[in-house]
């Protein structure tokens, strides 16, 4: 993969986000605008930095990090309870306007870029799109993106650009009043244990 750079810039926007929900495991609660290593879309395999992502609204980011691909092929929906517990909601905003290439709409198809970077199930393309982005374009804070799953857009934010945004006072995923309807939508019954009553 070969990026030009003229064509890239041509593509980069400047916004600030503002309250855009993240879902993150409970053990990481206490930096909830952090960001490890780790497989993803973007990420380094090569683990040269770190990414975090958020959604611009709660389906989204559901579908991303609890949902993805688990219900394909499937009639029966279940999530269990103690997978439920192990997360937590922050809503994650910038301080400045960031600097994000915009992959959203026709964006990889106009840059040249493997369309694969930001729609393929399989995340090589991505993360090699990634690193290159990260490496020849220094001043580039992220990227911004429609999930594969529900359209949306969706931010990758490199860890260079970490010490603008924040966080909200992670709360239990469980204690989030969307998660409801959300669940009843997706026709999702969440279970106490695998194999045992509902929940």
């Amino acid at each position: 993969m070969k990026l030009i750079e003229r064509k890239i810039r041509e593509r980069i926007i400047t916004a600030r986000i503002s309250d855009w929900p993240r879902i993150l495991p409970s053990r990481h609660r206490a930096q909830p605008a952090g960001a490890g290593f780790g497989s993803s879309r973007f990420s380094s395999p090569a683990r040269q930095f770190t990414v975090l992502y958020a959604g611009e609204d709660f389906s989204t980011a559901f579908a991303e990090a609890v949902v993805r691909d688990r219900f394909e092929g499937k009639q029966r929906r279940f999530l269990y309870r103690p997978d439920i517990e192990a997360r937590c909601v922050t809503s994650i905003s910038s301080s400045r306007e960031l600097a994000l290439v915009d992959l959203t709409g026709a964006g990889a198809y106009e840059l040249g870029v493997d369309t694969d970077a930001n729609r393929a199930r399989d995340h090589r393309r991505g993360q090699e799109f990634s690193e290159l982005l990260h490496g020849q374009l220094p001043d580039v804070d992220g990227i911004l993106f429609d999930s594969r799953l529900t359209s949306a857009r969706c931010v990758a934010i490199y860890e260079r650009a970490l010490p603008s945004l924040s966080g909200s006072v992670p709360i239990s995923l469980l204690q989030v009043a969307e998660l409801a309807p959300e669940l009843k939508r997706l026709n999702i019954t969440v279970r106490r244990e695998r194999g045992f009553g509902l929940s």
